[in-house]
C-alpha cells in the first residue's frame, strides 16, 4: 500500500531524527543522521547542522577544515559550530555515508545535489543536481558515483566530466532512497514501488527486476552474488544477482528492516525498527542465534569489528554483539542523540556519528572507551 505522500512517509520516518537532534538553530528545516567515514586516520563527517568537517582522529578530533568555515554557536546549552552569517551555503539534511575517493569526498544531500569537496581543504569542486532529493548514499565504481533520488530515478555520474555516464537516468515507479550495489557488469538497487531493479552498469538498461512484496526504503548488500533486500514488509528477502528469483526470505519479523545487511563467512547479520538484531545463516536462512534485543530502534546496519558486529540505535546506544554466540555487551550509553547511521571502525577505535550533530570517538580496549566528542560539549 501506498498511503504516503512524497514528503509525508520523510517526515514520519526521520522523525526520531529530528526530534533528538536538540539544538539545530539557525533556521535549518532538515536536519540530518551526522554521517562519517574514515580514510587514513581522518574522519570525514556531515553533520545534522548542515556543516562538513573534516577531524584529525589522532589529535582529539582537532578541525582540519569545515565547510563553511564555522564559529562557535552562542546558545549556552549548544556546542554545535554554525556559519555565524551565510548560512545559506550549509547543506540541507544528508543521510548517506560520504564516499572518499581521488582527492574528492563526495555527498549526496536532501538539496537534490551530489558534492564533490576537496578532501584535503574542503572547498567545493562541483556539485551535480537531481530532480529531487536525494536520502540514500552514492556508490563509487570506477570513477562514476551510482546513487538513487526521490524522483523515481537512479543516476550514473562521471567523476571527471561531472555529467551522466547514461544516455538518461533509470526511472523507477517511486522513490529511491538506498544506496545502489555495484559489480562487474551491473547496478542494482530497491525502490519503493516494490521493485528490486538490476540496470547494465555501462548502459543503464533494465536486465530484470523483481517484485518483493512491498516498499524497499534501504540499501540492498551485494556478496557471494545474492542480494539482501529488507522491506517495510518487516522481512529480509535474498535474491539471486544473476536473474532476481528469490532464494529465501524470513517470516515476519519485529519491525521494519531499513539498514543495509551485513554478510560474512556464510551468515547476514541485520537489524529491525523493532530494535532487534538478527544473525541468519546464508545458505537457508536458519538462525545462527536468537534474535538479540537493544534499547531502541536499529535504522542502520551493523558493521564488522574482528568477531563482534558494532550496531547504534536511535536511544543512543552503541552495542557489541558476539558474531558466534549472539553475545551482547553495550560499548557505550551515553551518546547525545540517536545513532541513526553506520559506525566506522578502524581496528579497536569506533567512530559515531548523533542526530545531536556530534561525532564520537571511542577505543573498546579502555575501561572508558570515550576518546574525544565534536564538537566539544559546552562547560
Amino acid at each position: 500500500m501506498r498511503i504516503f505522500k512524497k514528503r509525508g512517509l520523510v517526515a514520519l520516518l526521520l522523525l526520531t531524527a529530528i526530534t533528538l537532534a536538540g539544538c539545530m538553530g539557525g533556521g535549518l528545516t532538515n536536519p540530518g543522521w551526522t554521517v562519517v567515514t574514515v580514510q587514513e586516520d581522518v574522519v570525514y563527517a556531515a553533520l545534522s547542522t548542515g556543516q562538513v568537517v573534516a577531524l584529525d582522529a589522532a589529535k582529539g578530533g582537532e578541525v582540519l577544515w569545515s565547510y563553511p568555515p564555522a564559529s562557535p554557536s552562542s546558545g549556552p546549552a549548544c556546542a554545535i559550530a554554525r556559519r555565524s552569517s551565510d548560512s545559506a551555503t550549509l547543506l540541507d539534511a544528508v543521510y548517506g555515508t560520504p564516499v572518499v575517493s581521488d582527492g574528492l569526498l563526495l555527498i549526496t544531500s536532501f538539496d537534490r545535489r551530489l558534492y564533490a569537496f576537496d578532501r584535503n581543504t574542503g572547498a567545493k569542486q562541483w556539485d551535480f543536481s537531481a530532480e529531487d532529493s536525494i536520502i540514500g548514499g552514492v556508490t563509487l565504481v570506477g570513477g562514476v558515483a551510482y546513487f538513487g533520488s526521490a524522483d523515481h530515478r537512479v543516476y550514473a555520474v562521471d567523476l571527471a566530466t561531472q555529467k551522466l555516464a547514461w544516455e538518461a537516468p533509470f526511472a523507477t515507479g517511486d522513490r529511491v532512497w538506498g544506496a545502489p550495489a555495484v559489480d562487474e557488469a551491473r547496478v542494482y538497487v530497491g525502490s519503493m514501488d516494490h521493485y528490486v531493479y538490476a540496470l547494465d552498469r555501462q548502459t543503464g538498461r533494465e536486465i530484470w527486476r523483481y517484485d518483493v512484496g512491498c516498499s524497499i526504503p534501504g540499501s540492498v548488500t551485494l556478496a557471494d552474488g545474492l542480494l539482501f533486500v529488507g522491506g517495510v514488509d518487516k522481512r529480509l528477502h535474498v535474491l539471486k544477482a544473476e536473474d532476481g528469483s528469490e532464494l529465501w526470505k524470513t517470516g515476519e519479523l519485529d519491525g521494519w528492516v531499513w539498514g543495509e545487511a551485513l554478510v560474512e563467512e556464510g551468515y547476514v547479520y541485520f537489524g529491525t525498527l523493532g530494535g532487534h538484531m538478527y544473525g541468519l545463516r546464508v545458505a537457508d536462512g536458519s538462525p545462527r542465534w536468537e534474535p538479540v534485543a537493544v534499547e531502541g530502534a536499529v535504522r542502520a546496519g551493523p558493521v564488522s569489528q574482528g568477531q563482534n558486529l558494532i550496531v547504534g540505535t536511535d536511544a543512543g546506544r552503541l552495542y557489541s554483539i558476539h558474531k558466534e554466540t549472539g553475545e551482547r555487551d553495550m560499548v557505550y550509553d551515553q551518546i547525545n542523540g540517536g545513532v541513526l547511521s553506520r559506525p566506522a571502525v578502524v581496528g579497536d577505535r569506533i567512530f559515531v556519528g548523533a542526530a545531536s550533530g556530534r561525532v564520537y570517538a571511542l577505543d573498546v580496549t579502555r575501561r572508558d572507551p570515550l576518546l574525544w566528542v565534536y564538537p566539544p560539549s559546552s562547560k
